[in-house]
């Protein structure tokens, strides 16, 4: 049968090119769709190529990018400020699989890309961070992440969360640097960005990585030659130069060559550089300049005395945060933080949390590997084993203190909380928390262990390097004491143990050792007292500090003896909370002020457990441990408010138990949390669904758009067009005319014939008809205009097929 509108034209003559445009042809061939003009591969002579996977600037682009951000990733690493770091180069390495996909696809709003990756970076970090680094469900760490988020007052900082954001970040690096690179074509602002990332985290990293700084500048140097080379090849291919594979070889590997020539350059000539060697009045002065920047920042300029702002600048200490920084000045907010009363016949200091780790200025806790909730009144472990006894204390919340953790407090060791407790550190317990803030008001009872060994049994413990009969290692406790509680700084000052060993000179036992250094520290004749001191120099550990100037606060004098005792190899901490107070008349309860926030020792003894020291000028502790508890001075030991810094390393939690993150008992705001987290949850579900439809939507444009991409917008528009109603069983057959084929559509979708006929029309003057009746430019813009009728053709035929599934 033929078509009533194209009839074939009489046979050609010999050499008559034109006829054989006319021989018939299948109308259906979608592997190989007719292209009816040569286009301009055909014109320069090359044959069509199969899928090429490799980009067009080439897969060294991309190693070299990777390397690039894997120096960025671990200088993030070695910071320390959490751990499972190895989870940080998956990110990274998804996010550059990621970048590369968007930057390559064209026919797709870039806008949408972005969300999608961003999504898909999201639930990335979420799934390494919960499968892979903590062993916990995702929908806990979307619950802490809740936590932030819906309630303001919750300023503690999960290092389980805090993994997360530095997952996300390396992942957007990876992602960042692919994009810029492969799309944007921009490498110049990739090696700016990631330069400037890793010199930042470097002034952090406690040691030298000079070979990260060397790795990075080669790689990148070499990024941005080969990067610049193939936008350069691909303009000259656009503007029709013919290139072959042996020059682009040629091309390569001179370019390359020259570049490595300046990345060798470059890194002899910044190490002949006097960068560590300049004048000593340069260095004032840059040092001079970088203090007034800092100070104007923080706005910390006085104008009553400018001459302040050439003082280096450092900020404030947080002193209830599970990291503290020595600063020289404290102040802590004023007026009544708690109150209580106890069943002990003499005041109590109340312990909240401890430090374990000190690296000459920050403190950090590192046994806070693993945290366990107990409910309320149940027995919680305590480190001492005999000679205790039991004290119940009454606490009432006044004013909650700013805390990273919602720390709770209590004379040491807690024993039971009237309401439900996070214990931190296994098997020593180190800080005492519940999971949510203290509130205004709120009440509790603890129970506590106080050591009550006698002076004779203390002194027959003797120093660990005088232990003949091994009793220290003898204690169950040994090997986490040694892990957590006998390390010193590296860069410590040799005058900091020449000290310690001669204040202890002649010590027959350890309780006799740490005495002798009480003693000395808390002399008010050689040690002052002071709220506000001089700024503590970088180079300076804050021991040494105190040593030359003989003036501090509390934390000054706790860490001077806990690291003093650790060097005579006792195990040592310190602790932070609040001093006894002072007793009011009135109401017959012991009140707790802001400024009685306050910082001692606590020293293990093997089979006893931990005892309380103070080394501070003015305190002598009593009923906690050793002989007085009141103040023989009216100074109070105050402390600076301190933003978190970056260099400290939280804690890490690993649960024991699984309880709800959020419920605890006693507290009104746990309906209205939990109904902010469940409606977190369900918009991170949502998110989640929303992810993988823009994915599935994003494969199924770039799909569609690729399918017959080297044809015709007539020609393509009418292969789709097949290829969707053959879904439906109304395939073409290959005796059928495109007329023949476009009647039996029309049969089935009549209201959008006329726009179906058109495109047959103009399908077939485009495929049949001599050169000088195919379809003009006009006529494509006619049929751009006739494409809602087409699309509601493609919709009809879809849900023509839903409806047979």
């Amino acid at each position: 049968m033929r078509s009533s509108v194209v009839e074939p034209l009489p046979a050609s003559q010999p050499g008559d090119t034109q006829g054989q445009r006319h021989q018939y042809q299948p109308l259906y061939s979608p592997r190989k769709p007719y292209s009816p003009r040569p286009t301009s591969k055909h014109l320069k002579g090359t044959s069509e190529r199969s899928l090429v996977l490799a980009p067009a600037e080439g897969w060294l682009v991309l190693v070299l990018l990777a390397v690039a951000v894997y120096c960025v990733v671990f200088s993030i690493s070695q910071l320390g400020w959490v751990g499972n770091t190895f989870i940080l180069n998956w990110s990274a390495t998804v996010g550059l699989v990621v970048g590369l996909m968007v930057a390559k696809i064209e026919k797709f709003p870039q806008v949408i890309l972005h969300m999608a990756a961003c999504l898909v970076g999201h639930w990335l970090s979420i799934w390494l961070v919960s499968s892979f680094a903590w062993h916990v469900p995702w929908t806990l760490l979307i619950a802490k992440i809740g936590a932030i988020i819906t309630d303001p007052t919750n300023s503690g900082r999960s290092d389980m969360v805090f993994l997360f954001y530095l997952s996300f970040l390396s992942f957007f690096l990876g992602y960042f640097g692919a994009w810029l690179i492969y799309r944007a074509h921009l490498p110049w602002l990739v090696a700016i960005v990631y330069a400037s990332i890793l010199l930042i985290n470097l002034s952090y990293v406690p040691h030298d990585l000079s070979s990260v700084i060397a790795i990075q500048v080669t790689a990148l140097i070499l990024l941005i030659a080969r990067a610049q080379l193939a936008a350069k090849l691909l303009q000259w291919k656009s503007e029709g130069l013919y290139t072959d594979r042996t020059w682009l070889r040629g091309i390569t590997l001179r370019f390359t060559q020259f570049a490595s020539v300046m990345v060798l350059l470059t890194l002899v000539i910044s190490w002949l550089l006097p960068v560590l060697g300049q004048p000593s009045a340069g260095e004032t002065f840059w040092n001079e300049l970088n203090n007034v920047w800092n100070n104007a920042l923080q706005g910390n300029i006085q104008w009553q005395d400018p001459a302040a702002a050439l003082q280096p600048y450092q900020p404030s200490t947080n002193f209830f945060s599970d990291h503290l920084t020595i600063s020289g000045s404290v102040h802590l907010p004023t007026g009544e933080v708690l109150s209580y009363t106890s069943t002990a016949t003499t005041p109590q200091y109340l312990a909240g949390f401890s430090f374990d780790h000190f690296d000459g200025h920050t403190w950090t806790s590192l046994a806070n590997v693993n945290s366990s909730e107990y409910t309320a009144n149940h027995l919680l472990p305590t480190d001492e084993t005999t000679a205790s006894k039991e004290v119940k204390t009454s606490v009432t919340i006044v004013q909650p203190p700013d805390e990273t953790k919602h720390f709770v407090f209590g004379p040491p060791q807690p024993s039971a909380f009237s309401m439900s407790t996070v214990i931190y550190g296994t098997p020593l317990v180190s800080a005492w928390a519940q999971e949510d803030a203290l509130r205004k008001g709120e009440e509790y009872v603890v129970t506590s262990s106080i050591l009550t060994a006698s002076s004779s049994k203390l002194a027959a413990i003797p120093l660990p390097q005088n232990d003949p009969n091994h009793i220290w290692k003898q204690d169950t406790n040994y090997t986490s004491l040694q892990l957590y509680y006998t390390k010193v700084p590296t860069n410590l000052s040799p005058q900091v143990s020449q000290t310690a060993q001669q204040w202890t000179h002649g010590a027959t036992s350890a309780y006799h050792a740490l005495q002798m250094l009480v003693t000395h520290l808390s002399d008010a004749t050689q040690f002052t007292y002071s709220q506000d001191n001089s700024m503590i120099p970088s180079n300076v550990d804050a021991i040494s500090w105190l040593l030359q100037t003989h003036r501090g606060y509390c934390t000054y004098y706790a860490t001077a003896m806990t690291i003093m005792a650790r060097q005579l190899g006792i195990p040592a901490r310190m602790i932070n909370g609040f001093s006894q107070g002072h007793f009011d008349t009135l109401s017959k309860v012991w009140v707790v002020d802001g400024n009685d926030a306050h910082s001692w020792v606590q020293a293990f003894f093997p089979g006893l457990g931990w005892l309380n020291f103070d080394p501070t000028p003015g305190y002598n502790l009593s009923g906690n441990g050793t002989t007085s508890l009141r103040p023989t001075t009216t100074p109070v030991p105050t402390a600076t408010a301190h933003p978190t810094q970056p260099k400290s390393t939280p804690p890490a939690k690993n649960k024991t138990t699984s309880p709800s993150p959020l419920s605890v008992s006693g507290n009104g705001s746990t309906a209205n949390t939990n109904g902010a987290e469940n409606m977190l949850f369900d918009l991170s579900m949502v998110a989640l669904l929303c992810s993988v439809v823009i994915f599935l939507l994003a494969m199924a444009r770039y799909w569609w758009r690729s399918l017959y991409a080297e044809s015709t917008f007539i020609a393509a528009t009418f292969w789709r067009l097949c290829r969707i109603a053959s879904w439906v069983g109304l395939s073409p057959r290959r005796w059928q005319t495109p007329y023949e084929y476009s009647r039996i559509l029309c049969q089935r979708m009549p209201q959008e014939a006329p726009s179906l006929w058109r495109l047959t029309e103009l399908f077939v003057r485009e495929r049949w008809a001599p050169v000088s009746q195919t379809p003009s430019a006009m006529t494509d813009t006619e049929l751009r205009h006739i494409w809602p009728g087409l699309r509601r053709i493609f919709v009809h035929l879809l849900w023509m097929k839903a409806q047979k599934r």
